[in-house]
């Protein structure tokens, strides 16, 4: 089930019984990591203070994964930089709660589970909140020539993801559709965002979905690139 709401703030799934989804009365009655709807409205501008309350201290950055399906890769960060917040967002209620789940049982603080659609973004995120994106395998909506409208990561985009973002800190992209790939590429290039390779200080050998790992190892190939954005340019 995923949210079809045309506001952040409003709860999609206020209406409906817990018996048409079993993740509808996880989502309500547990204590787990998860924020959406009401609850997203006050966070712009906060993320660090809700973080420092759960994980007992000041977050050193502050990562944001766009599309943390079951959390392959952002639970294993969370484990491994304990002192980094991380915001995995998606927009299926089974993935969000998941996520939080595991997160729990791992007993990791540091990993909010939101359920939000990303081109709600510049409502739930200050400028200059995050220290790092994450957009691993989005939909490219490949199908149809029509449906390529739906790509979330267009030029309008990027604009917005470009203010969000602290000095020094990158996006890094991956994708299995060297279309998409193109004119992502190309997208980044023509607003002047600057590419450096992801051996540069990134471990991308490390974190890997699943997604990932099946297209390698069906020997299809995959597309990686890390962008600082223009304003961090000197």
């Amino acid at each position: 089930m995923s949210i079809r709401s045309q506001d952040p703030f409003t709860d999609s799934f206020a209406t409906m019984r817990d018996d048409v989804n079993a993740f509808l009365s996880v989502l309500r009655e547990s204590d787990l990591p998860i924020l959406y709807g009401p609850k997203l409205k006050p966070m712009i501008g906060t993320w660090h203070n809700h973080f420092a309350q759960a994980m007992g201290q000041s977050p050193d950055k502050l990562i944001l994964e766009i599309g943390s399906h079951l959390g392959e890769v952002i639970l294993k960060m969370a484990a491994d930089h304990p002192n980094t917040a991380f915001i995995g967002m998606d927009i299926t209620l089974k993935r969000v709660v998941k996520v939080a789940q595991k997160a729990e049982a791992n007993a990791l603080k540091n990993i909010k589970s939101i359920l939000c659609n990303a081109r709600f973004l510049d409502q739930i995120i200050a400028d200059g909140e995050l220290d790092g994106v994450l957009v691993f395998f989005p939909d490219p909506w490949a199908k149809k020539k029509r449906y390529h409208k739906n790509r979330l990561l267009k030029p309008e985009f990027l604009a917005i993801l470009a203010r969000k973002l602290k000095p020094s800190s990158p996006f890094w992209f991956k994708t299995d559709w060297e279309p998409y790939n193109v004119e992502v590429v190309e997208a980044l290039q023509a607003a002047s965002w600057k590419s450096f390779l992801p051996t540069e200080g990134i471990p991308s050998q490390i974190y890997t979905s699943r997604f990932e790992r099946m297209f390698k190892g069906e020997g299809l190939q995959t597309y990686e690139s890390v962008w600082l954005p223009p304003s961090q340019l000197s």
